[in-house]
């Protein structure tokens, strides 16, 4: 099994673990994946591949996965990285676990291998001496050899070489593989859905089975990946060479990527949550979520024989009264703790989270802070079935609440217990001393001070802090991260997240938009400017191949923006959408997406564009009658003649939409003068729609 493909929770690998074996869904707890692996008397072996991106789940693993599976299972960890010394050290797997390290292959082997791949003996020679039997090295080269047999590398550390390797791989292919490489290395796995995302095209099946040949690329279950040496060095140089295109990359793969999540099913939603997190490159989020120095611990449940390190860490790092309600909470919920670990198994730091429901009731009263909390959250209420944890503190030993490696050993875990608890999980209610510290790191990962649920202990401060998921719990959260960090307009990022929490609670969204409580709805009209002589000029193939770009730009700003699409026209289409801000919103999008697309069209021809997407859009706002997914009535009637009237790239509204729309910030109405509509009485009055850049609704 490959751990890139698995949520890591319990939950997530007994569901995977249960679905190789053949288990229906309801049947994958712990006890019945255990039974069935026992089920034969042969011997099964378990192989869990690239572990080390398994590390939230090395603790359950080693403490109860593994401990609990019938003799006749061996199990394998497979991974870069050396494996966490508890599995060596802890009592009870001594003898039982064994360590073999895999090293580069013989020059013999080296030699077999690149003969099997078509390269000459004197060749295999020559690589041998800068490939130091490194596989990947070795493949990469007798790839480039084929295009360059004069090829010439520098011997050095295998990731100099691997580097020099890659550049001189990527000469030898064509263009158009070497651009699909770059837009694929800004991913963590690529999809023909997500490269023609990446790209820009209406068609990428070529090109992905291409990319599924390349020697550095994995096929998974779940997409093509390219090994990590190569995508680094090859996103690092996209990103120093052409940074635009590079963040155009990383706006389009979130889009793609949040997109993707509206349809996924429950089981498959962790691979777009991993998507998410692969695209953070803001320093202080990245750490939050990729924190160093965290594998130097071992984070694992509290238990009895940690009482007296947990208390005595509390004495020294916190207030007096402080650490005596930390001890209570030991005392009477010890299994709300975790603990982190040194290699020698002292414990270094320690945590208690907890669902107040599932907790003293007496004592969550009698505390200051979780009493602030509960009356927030009465203040506050949720919506049926969210559920909210308590961080109720975490110390370390020498430097408390501040800062350090074993702290980050410890947030990490938490953040294990996020995904445990997803779709469902809303709040967190956790509290510090030092906020002036704190403020800058946890700010940006969206918590917010709560002065009203502060308490004051043993003379010092302890201010609130509230992350509030959304509705869209976990998943909504990191794609507003993600989206804020790439600069998405908040218009794309509420309507994405708006699909991620239908997503995580398993419903699709009714795109249909719900009557106003007035009644009214707003209808959009659009269609492409001189499509007949467009038509005659291209030739009806490429016209075709025209018309599939413009719906597909157009769908995809109207599905961002939460419209319905009622019906589509050869080159036009009617949306109708609940919000006349939205279809503004939309509208604006609309052209500016269309502008860019015969930007870049003009670009790559380093000439203007022979037949640039030109779209004019009419907008309405009004009753309706709506019928079987159609609207009539003037309303509409109006929206399409004012369409009419409107030139390419131009934005014709009523002065109802200017009336009820007109405060979207970035967009003002000029007006346009009182014109006769064809079928309706007397003159009109419509407005122009002017924006600029940073418009959003």
């Amino acid at each position: 099994m490959d751990c890139r493909e698995i949520e890591p929770t319990p939950k997530g690998l007994l569901a995977t673990l249960g679905a190789t074996l053949g288990m229906r869904e309801s049947e994958t707890d712990l006890p019945s994946v255990v039974a069935r692996l026992g089920r034969t008397a042969r011997r099964t072996v378990l192989t869990l591949d690239t572990y080390e991106t398994f590390g939230l789940m090395d603790t359950w693993l080693r403490q109860v996965f593994v401990p609990v599976l019938p003799e006749s299972v061996l199990t394998i960890i497979a991974g870069r990285q050396a494996p966490n010394p508890a599995w060596l050290t802890t009592p009870g797997w001594l003898g039982l676990f064994h360590e073999i390290e895999l090293r580069e292959l013989p020059e013999g082997d080296s030699r077999k291998m690149l003969q099997s791949r078509g390269v000459t003996d004197p060749q295999a020679e020559r690589v041998n001496r800068f490939a130091r039997g490194y596989p990947l090295a070795l493949e990469l080269a007798a790839a480039a050899l084929r295009t360059q047999p004069d090829l010439a590398i520098s011997s050095g550390p295998p990731p100099k070489v691997l580097q020099q390797l890659t550049q001189a791989f990527l000469r030898g292919l064509p263009p158009e593989i070497t651009e699909a490489v770059e837009a694929a290395s800004t991913v963590r796995r690529v999809t023909e859905p997500v490269l023609r995302a990446l790209l820009a095209v209406s068609t990428a099946r070529e090109i992905f089975d291409n990319l599924r040949d390349l020697p550095f690329v994995d096929v998974t279950s779940e997409g093509l990946v390219l090994h990590d040496v190569v995508r680094d060095t090859v996103a690092k140089g996209l990103a120093q060479r052409d940074h635009e295109r590079y963040c155009t990359c990383r706006r389009r793969a979130w889009r793609s990527f949040t997109s993707e999540s509206h349809r996924a099913v429950a089981r498959n939603l962790w691979q777009c949550t991993a998507d998410l997190l692969y695209l953070i490159e803001n320093p202080v989020v990245r750490e939050a979520f990729f924190p160093q120095g965290a594998s130097d611990y071992t984070v694992e449940p509290a238990t009895t024989g940690d009482g007296d390190a947990i208390r005595e860490i509390a004495a020294s790092e916190d207030a007096e009264e402080s650490g005596q309600f930390i001890a209570r909470w030991w005392d009477r919920h010890p299994e709300t703790f975790s603990v982190a670990k040194t290699h020698d198994g002292k414990v270094a730091a320690f945590y208690a989270i907890f669902e107040p429901a599932n907790v003293d009731p007496d004592l969550l009263t009698d505390d200051p802070l979780t009493s602030a909390w509960l009356e927030h959250l009465r203040r506050n209420p949720m919506a049926p079935g969210e559920r909210v944890l308590f961080l109720r503190r975490w110390l370390a030993h020498t430097t408390g609440e501040l800062p350090s490696p074993a702290q980050a050993a410890c947030w990490l875990d938490i953040k294990r217990t996020y995904m445990e608890l997803r779709p469902h999980l809303r709040r967190l209610y956790t509290t510090v001393a030092d906020l002036d510290t704190y403020a800058p790191i946890v700010v940006p990962l969206g918590f917010v001070p709560l002065e009203e649920a502060s308490a004051t202990l043993g003379g010092v401060t302890y201010h609130t802090a509230l992350l509030d998921f959304g509705e869209s719990s976990v998943d909504g959260w990191l794609a507003s991260l993600v989206g804020a960090e790439l600069g998405v307009e908040s218009t794309d990022l509420q309507t994405s997240i708006d699909a991620v929490a239908s997503a995580v609670h398993g419903e699709r969204p009714d795109l249909r938009p719900q009557a106003s409580p007035e009644g009214t709805v707003t209808i959009l009209f659009t269609d492409i400017e001189g499509s007949t002589a467009l038509a005659q000029r291209l030739g009806d193939k490429a016209y075709h191949a025209l018309l599939s770009e413009h719906n597909r730009i157009l769908r995809e700003q109207v599905a961002r923006h939460g419209g319905h699409e009622v019906k589509s026209m050869g080159d036009g289409f009617m949306v109708a959408f609940a919000s006349a801000a939205r279809a503004l919103s939309c509208a604006v999008n609309i052209q500016k997406a269309f502008a860019a697309y015969n930007a870049e069209r003009a670009s790559a021809h380093a000439e203007p564009v022979e037949a640039p997407i030109n779209v004019r859009i009419g907008l309405n706002t009004g009753e309706s009658i709506e019928e079987a997914g159609d609207y009539f009535g003037t309303a509409v009637t109006l929206a399409a003649r004012i369409a009419a009237r409107a030139q390419g790239g131009q934005i014709l509204v009523s002065e109802v939409v200017r009336a009820v729309g007109g405060s979207l910030a970035g967009v003002e109405f000029r007006e346009a003068g009182r014109k006769q509509l064809k079928g309706i009485p007397g003159r009109q009055r419509l407005y122009e729609v002017r924006w600029r850049e940073e418009a959003q609704d």
